[in-house]
């Protein structure tokens, strides 16, 4: 595993890396092709989905519980600037867990287990990552790929309407727009099943290895 702060040094080993895992498959007869996801769509995806999904879930609690168990205040557990600040300080947090839990769920597929897998923090973005160097097969992609959603964005939301905890439902809104790059990239799958999939490191989406005519 490595913990890193990206800055050009980095970046320059990442695109070195890629071009030996490139160059080494093309020894075996496969080429490589780029699956890439559109930061704007993701963006413009995202924000429809945050009406819908908050409609939708909050619309559910009310239908379930009624008017009166409907707390405006406890959307964000505190009521006022305490409740913003809070939600604001556990929404960062996720954002983090969010990249752990990819590489959780990628690390056992590797053969070299977390050794294959690097936790960084991108200053230019202002955002976390993790990335997987193996290729793997699409499931073992999927399953690393769609793991964080469920976890921080669909669970909080069952769990928000099971237990009557309005901020669970926020939390997990937000959960599921945040994982909008994720959907997108695991909506392109079903194109790539027979392919071997490397997340790319340097670029938002993945490399796939077809066989050379």
């Amino acid at each position: 595993m490595r913990i890193e702060v990206e800055n050009q040094k980095i970046r320059e080993r990442k695109k070195q890396e890629y071009a030996e895992l490139v160059e080494e498959m093309d020894k075996k007869g496969f080429e490589a092709k780029l699956e890439k996801i559109s930061v704007l769509k993701a963006n413009v995806y995202g924000l429809v989905l945050f009406f819908i999904l908050a409609f939708a879930s909050f619309g559910a609690y009310y239908l379930i519980y009624g008017k009166d168990s409907f707390d405006v205040g406890k959307v964000f557990f505190f009521e006022g600037y305490k409740g913003l600040l809070f939600f604001f300080a556990v929404y960062a947090v996720t954002i983090f867990v969010h990249e752990f839990i990819h590489g959780f769920f990628w690390h056992f597929s590797c053969e070299k287990k977390w050794a294959s897998i690097d936790f960084g923090f991108n200053p230019k973005n202002v955002t976390p990552y993790c990335h997987c160097r193996e290729a793997l097969a699409v499931s073992r992609y999927f399953r690393g790929c769609i793991a964080p959603t469920l976890i921080l964005g669909v669970l909080p939301i069952i769990l928000g309407l099971v237990f009557k905890i309005l901020f669970l439902i926020t939390i997990g809104v937000i959960g599921v727009v945040g994982g909008i790059g994720d959907m997108m990239v695991i909506v392109t799958l079903r194109k790539h099943r027979n392919c071997s999939l490397f997340d790319h490191p340097y670029e938002v989406g993945y490399a796939y290895f077809v066989k050379k005519i």
